[in-house]
């Protein structure tokens, strides 16, 4: 009897043993999980004072990697609006069919120059032009691309970042001066400062600006991509004062287009913005 008692005792022991051991492997399992922050996503838009909105933007899943994209149509230019909306298609398209969106470099470069091309056989001579934002986030770690004026900020502990650099003849003419070979008056007051120097649908993509690396994100980050009608219209401390509120990203991007709207401003550009937020 006593060894009965003995191996019954022994069998217990071993099962709360096995039960503990797989507690802790599904903590572990779960801590894994949560090692990457959740993105969630908004977005807002509204036309301006604009006859037409020619801002295009989306977002897309593949597997775990999510990606965003803006576009915003040149003015100036012959059918902006059709043009930032190639653009966007063809960027979704290229990261919602590829069997592996890694490396990121190589699907930014290809969905570049495809939107590059595929408006220049649109237009047939004529002059057309889009900038584009768009970034990856996988494994939390963001990787982003830059063609153009729009913008791309990471807000960190209250703070903006400035991701990428406009390419603007504004950005040249800054070159120069901190090179000495403008004076500041010459700078300040060239007409040809917001002139876009590098554009999808140009004969030769100047610059494809791409991240140099992967940016880890920490919880609470907010990813910001915006054409030029919003930081045009407002400050950075209005801003960093909006995104500082812990509300969802959807009600963010809103309340950054009302604040743009309450300013009335008589020649208001279109403005669009995507918000990511890192939970």
């Amino acid at each position: 009897m006593e060894e009965i008692l003995s191996e019954q005792h022994y069998i217990v022991v071993l099962l709360c043993l096995l039960i503990i051991l797989v507690l802790l492997l599904i903590r572990y399992r779960l801590r894994i999980v949560r090692i990457f922050p959740k993105v969630s996503v908004g977005n807002a838009q509204i036309i301006g004072s604009r006859e037409e909105q020619e801002d295009s933007f989306a977002t897309a899943e593949n597997n775990n990697a999510i990606m965003a994209v803006l576009a915003d149509g040149m003015g100036g230019y012959s059918n902006g609006k059709m043009v930032s909306s190639m653009v966007v298609q063809t960027f979704v398209q290229e990261f919602t069919n590829a069997v592996n969106v890694h490396p990121v470099e190589n699907f930014f470069i290809n969905a570049a120059n495809l939107s590059n091309r595929a408006v220049l056989d649109r237009a047939k001579g004529k002059m057309m032009g889009s900038t584009v934002v768009s970034v990856v986030i996988s494994d939390g770690c963001l990787q982003w691309v830059s063609i153009g004026d729009s913008a791309i900020i990471l807000f960190r502990d209250g703070e903006l970042i400035n991701l990428n650099k406009k390419h603007t003849y504004k950005s040249v003419l800054e070159d120069q001066y901190i090179s000495g070979l403008i004076s500041e008056e010459q700078l300040i007051n060239n007409p040809r400062q917001k002139r876009v120097t590098s554009y999808i649908g140009a004969e030769i993509l100047k610059d494809i600006e791409i991240s140099e690396k992967p940016i880890k994100l920490k919880f609470g980050d907010k990813v910001i991509l915006c054409s030029d009608g919003v930081y045009n219209s407002l400050s950075e401390i209005e801003l960093e004062k909006i995104l500082s509120k812990s509300s969802q990203p959807f009600e963010t991007a809103e309340k950054i287009m009302q604040t743009i709207e309450e300013k009335n401003y008589s020649k208001q550009d279109n403005a669009t913005i995507i918000v990511l937020s890192c939970n």
